[in-house]
């Protein structure tokens, strides 16, 4: 059997480009997670349905990971 995994993300920016930058910055650093919205398992039948809802995190969280490294 094969799943299809598809990860939604939401990346703040002016253009397109910026958007492309910024969360390949992301990827470099490892904080991707910080724009993730939500992922969907799609299965061998052509069912979809929506696994993981991430809720949005607040700015002491991201500043707490980004100096703890967690």
């Amino acid at each position: 059997m094969e799943y299809t995994i598809i990860r939604v993300y939401r990346v703040p920016a002016e253009s397109q480009v910026q958007a492309t930058n910024r969360f390949m910055e992301a990827l470099e650093l490892g904080v991707e997670h910080d724009y993730l919205v939500r992922d969907y398992v799609k299965g061998p039948v052509g069912e979809t349905k929506q696994v993981l809802s991430l809720r949005r995190v607040s700015w002491w969280v991201l500043i707490r990971r980004q100096l703890l490294g967690r």
